[in-house]
């Protein structure tokens, strides 16, 4: 606890961060794959416009809740007395 009685959980959520930061990079691989493959391989099918419109739709999801984050308030629940 710090001084005003609150719970030091900072280092707690280097872990999920890391997590976070590691999948997108594997995510980011997996697009610049897909540009390389659209370039080089064979244009974009119907299918794959559809597919990207769901990767989209994905990302833009995930920005909104990433950023929910930052308006989450610290109010932890009570614990029951035994």
């Amino acid at each position: 606890m710090d001084g005003l009685g609150r719970n030091d959980y900072t280092m707690n959520t280097l872990p999920d961060f890391a997590n976070a930061v590691k999948n997108l990079s594997a995510l980011t691989s997996v697009l610049n794959g897909l540009a390389y493959k659209f370039k080089e391989d064979a244009p974009r099918t119907a299918l794959d416009e559809q597919l990207i419109d769901g990767l989209v739709a994905s990302a833009q999801q995930l920005i909104t809740a990433a950023d929910a984050l930052k308006s989450v308030a610290y109010d932890p629940t009570p614990s029951d007395p035994v």
